[in-house]
């Protein structure tokens, strides 16, 4: 049985690990959104406000010109340097702008520094890895003040709450399932039972087993990330099945059946062919089905 949100904590960019009060180490949980990992981002930061202090030196200019070439934007670029700041996201530029607007942008490359700005905030947020959902640390593979590398993997970070397991059924016995089936989950020791139900089931048999695999979640308290079980599900079919033998089948899903003076042909699902019969269900109680022995 595993957890079924894991993953694995990779870094996107390059520096020292800092120090938190919190650190990140195996068995430690963290609420979603709550900040795992803090990578040192000075050098990041400053090329960062470097480039913003640019682009408001080049929207400055923009203002001087913008009231005689640009008069109906003019409250627009001046509210939008009014609301800049240099310690907070980039706001989105203008609206509706027009043509001739966007092709001064251009040619004073407030759009191309806009956009680069844009990437390197991108790129700021990888200095700091939040938790994805509430969960625990099951990994951990750095110390602070160590220097950790684009690429390399810090740790692992489960769910405890949701565990999915997958075990194999054989191909025969697949129309006695069905999604949302509860199934229970015994410990190899047989000391402890769990509830679970199916979630999916694949649609490719194994062709040397035969079997196909069949997905089984559980929420229950005290499984662990790792826990073998055995698996039982009740086989046990909601249809009436009927086994008859292959004489017994016409136009490939008919059975003929003895009502009073006469006979009719009726039809049936084929649930499972095997050498020398079918099993089928569409049949009533007390049928009399007619077999033609000349047949085959």
């Amino acid at each position: 049985m595993y957890a079924f949100n894991k993953v694995e904590i990779f870094a996107e960019v390059t520096g020292v690990l800092e120090e938190s009060s919190k650190r990140f180490k195996a068995g430690l949980r963290y609420k979603k959104g709550e900040v795992m990992i803090n990578i040192n981002s000075d050098v990041n930061l400053n090329s960062l406000l470097a480039k913003k202090s640019n682009l408001l030196t080049q929207i400055s200019f923009l203002i001087a010109d913008a009231k005689v070439d640009f008069p109906d934007s003019y409250k627009k670029w001046l509210s939008y340097l009014d609301n800049f700041d240099l310690k907070k996201p980039l706001l989105p530029l203008p609206e509706d702008l027009s043509r001739r607007e966007t092709m001064f942008l251009a040619s004073h490359n407030i759009l191309s520094l806009f956009y680069e700005i844009k990437s390197m905030e991108a790129v700021y947020k990888k200095f700091t890895i939040e938790a994805p959902f509430n969960g625990v640390v099951t990994q951990s593979n750095i110390n602070p003040g160590t220097l950790v590398r684009n690429g390399q993997k810090l740790g692992e970070f489960i769910n405890t709450y949701l565990y999915e397991m997958t075990v194999p059924v054989k191909a025969a016995d697949l129309h006695k399932l069905s999604i949302g089936k509860a199934v229970e989950l015994i410990t190899v020791n047989n000391d402890k039972i769990f509830k679970g139900k199916i979630v999916r089931i694949n649609s490719t048999v194994d062709q040397q087993t035969q079997s196909v695999q069949v997905y089984i979640q559980s929420s229950d308290k005290g499984i662990l990330d790792g826990m073998f079980f055995n698996v039982t599900i009740n086989l046990k079919s909601k249809h009436k099945l009927a086994l008859i033998p292959l004489q017994a089948i016409h136009n490939s899903n008919q059975v003929r059946v003895k009502t009073g003076e006469t006979n009719k042909l009726v039809k049936v699902t084929i649930v499972e062919k095997r050498v020398t019969d079918y099993l089928v269900k569409g049949l009533e109680d007390g049928s009399l089905v007619i077999i033609d022995k000349t047949r085959y």
